[in-house]
């Protein structure tokens, strides 16, 4: 758990990130960078000051996030993955304007890199609505642990915007139902065609 305090600086300090995508890179494998998002960093850390206000700590990280989506479109990525498992969580009104607020940043200084917004162990509920409307390239949803949530984002999914499917439980030692999953995927295609489903 990362912990914070009210006067902490944050810089890319550490290239990790890049470096190994240059590295595969250069075998001939392009890879899809995952970053935990931003939000979720700021709302899974631990203040370490009584006086910080964990959601909005995410106003000071973007900075640091905008430089390795450069460095990261510099090396030649596609694609960045960013993690948000915190939108599966009952959030109030003023954190999931933050997302936006975020997201619309993040969107209008990648350039060319486009982000998949990823979201796991839970479906996005309340959430849904005002997620699929962040400004990103794709969305990744939980369809082992909330299936329910696939027929409202492909109905409420903005045209262009890739949906990706969560069908198989990597958390799980026990084989699939593939049919369930395939049933999903299925569904998917046939609403928005093979070039819109991850």
């Amino acid at each position: 758990v990362p912990e914070f305090e009210d006067k902490m600086q944050f810089s890319f300090a550490c290239t990790k990130v890049v470096d190994e995508f240059l590295e595969a890179k250069a075998i001939g494998i392009i890879t899809r960078p995952v970053l935990v998002g931003p939000l979720s960093l700021a709302l899974l850390g631990k203040a370490k000051d009584a006086t910080l206000d964990l959601p909005r700590l995410f106003t000071r990280l973007l900075p640091v996030y905008e430089e390795v989506l450069s460095r990261l479109a510099l090396a030649g990525a596609s694609w960045v993955q960013m993690d948000e498992p915190c939108l599966v969580l009952d959030l109030p009104q003023s954190v999931r304007k933050d997302y936006s607020a975020a997201y619309t940043q993040l969107a209008r200084s990648s350039g060319s890199l486009r982000i998949l917004l990823a979201t796991y162990f839970g479906g996005l509920g309340q959430n849904l609505a005002e997620t699929l409307q962040l400004p990103v390239a794709a969305f990744h949803l939980d369809l082992v642990r909330a299936p329910e949530q696939l027929a409202p984002a492909l109905a409420g999914l903005p045209a262009g915007t890739i949906l990706s499917l969560g069908v198989i439980d990597g958390r799980n030692i026990w084989r699939a139902n593939l049919k369930l999953a395939l049933d999903h995927v299925t569904k998917a295609v046939e609403a928005l065609g093979t070039d819109r489903v991850m």
